[in-house]
């Protein structure tokens, strides 16, 4: 388990995982909805926080305030302001700087934010460790999964 913190930048890395749009489909909802699906079980199986932020232009329909979805907190940017700002923001008002880690290809965003003291990783250094954290998810669920023999276990108790 970790108490990490970790502030994803959603369009950016909607946009670095093209395996992940071609399996949601062509909406952006859908786009949207499978990238917070895959954060969810990723923050269940590492034990971290995971915030996502979207821009706020690009949502047809965005909710008023943040909303969590399952270990999830999903937000939108104002009117005016990007997913960037957001981050920004975050950060800035964030006591435990050291125990961020913002997910971004932006370079620009990644310089920005390792200035105010946080660690950042792009889009695709995230995706392979998020692949890894599910795969190791499917080989728990696996091997639980199994039928076990009760004789075996009991005998390791005698």
């Amino acid at each position: 388990m970790s108490n990490r913190w970790v502030l994803v930048d959603g369009y950016n890395v909607l946009h670095a995982w093209p395996k992940l749009r071609r399996l949601a489909g062509r909406r952006l909802e859908q786009q949207r909805e499978a990238l917070v699906g895959v954060l969810r079980q990723y923050a269940d199986h590492t034990g971290r926080k995971v915030t996502v932020v979207f821009d706020g232009y690009a949502a047809k329909r965005k909710p008023e305030v943040a909303e969590t979805t399952h270990g999830v907190e999903v937000l939108f940017s104002e009117q005016g302001k990007t997913a960037d700002d957001v981050i920004e923001r975050l950060v800035g008002q964030a006591e435990a700087r050291e125990k961020i880690l913002v997910v971004t290809s932006d370079g620009m965003e990644r310089h920005t934010v390792e200035s105010m003291g946080v660690q950042s990783v792009s889009a695709e250094v995230f995706e392979a460790e998020v692949e890894a954290a599910l795969a190791e998810l499917g080989r728990l669920v696996r091997s639980h999964g199994r039928r076990r023999k009760i004789g075996f276990i009991r005998d390791k108790f005698e």
